[in-house]
């Protein structure tokens, strides 16, 4: 892998209300069996309510804790033997047992439909952001952006498919935020997926991604995860991305765990390369 992340210079020297969060207070979080959560995110979480329908049917989820393990996905292990270790605390890292990984049909940022089983042979990282970047999206969407620099040539091998979280902008868009707001526009390999609500919530369930969304203005919200799948199409490995949101709603992280998040995933899609 190639050195030096392409990552916008962000603001160590603007910091968030809250502390960041170290390596080592991460590391401590998920020994002790949580994870950190911004107060302003358990506050919305108490005061928002789910009306979401769909021909009749009424979509209601309840939000997870970050870090929590997919409900469909089973045995975890907190304590991967076959991948990088230096990755781990950054990461929340957690290895799968090598089950298929669910299928995923949605449609790209470009109109064209998107098969998880159509990549079969390259290495598949899938994350989950809101299409309007007002959530954890700057942060994660940059770590990404890092990501591919860091894989330097082996990056040609790796597809990034960042799925949508927020059914109430589900629209198909050349431009999406969650894309041009990160620098992820028009990067090889890197799309944007989005579907109907059945279709959406189908990858949802499959991925353990749980999403609550209230009334206007309050934004949706979901759990952050971010799977690694190997070329062969199964699941290898689960992160857990985060980030400090202020009281604006704006999330952000210092450049400095950002970077190294970035170098964790590089380091883990790397390891699945054939």
């Amino acid at each position: 892998m190639t050195s030096g992340p392409d990552v916008a210079p962000d603001s160590e020297d603007h910091a968030p209300s809250a502390p960041l969060i170290s390596p080592d207070e991460r590391r401590e979080a998920f020994r002790a069996g949580r994870a950190p959560v911004p107060p302003k995110f358990i506050l919305l979480v108490a005061v928002v309510f789910v009306v979401l329908g769909l021909g009749g049917v009424v979509l209601e989820r309840v939000i997870g804790t970050p870090g929590q393990t997919p409900v469909s996905i089973p045995s975890a292990s907190s304590t991967p033997s076959s991948l990088p270790t230096t990755s781990h605390s950054i990461l929340g890292l957690r290895r799968l047992t090598a089950i298929p990984a669910p299928p995923i049909t949605l449609t790209d940022q470009h109109g064209s439909p998107w098969r998880l089983s159509d990549q079969r042979g390259r290495v598949v990282i899938v994350a989950f952001y809101n299409e309007t970047c007002n959530d954890i999206c700057p942060v994660l969407g940059a770590e990404l952006r890092a990501t591919i620099a860091l894989l330097g040539t082996s990056a040609p091998r790796v597809d990034l498919a960042i799925v949508n979280t927020d059914p109430t902008h589900a629209n198909v868009t050349a431009r999406p935020p969650a894309l041009a707001t990160p620098g992820l526009l028009n990067r090889p390999n890197v799309v944007f997926l989005t579907g109907t609500l059945a279709q959406l919530n189908a990858v949802w369930t499959s991925y353990g991604v749980q999403v609550r969304v209230g009334q206007p203005p309050a934004p949706s919200l979901h759990n952050d995860v971010l799977y690694f799948i190997s070329a062969s199409g199964k699941l290898h490995a689960l992160a857990t991305p985060f980030a400090n949101e202020n009281r604006q709603g704006v999330f952000t992280l210092g450049s400095s765990s950002r970077r190294a998040f970035a170098a964790g995933v590089a380091e883990v899609a790397d390891s699945l390369l054939p």
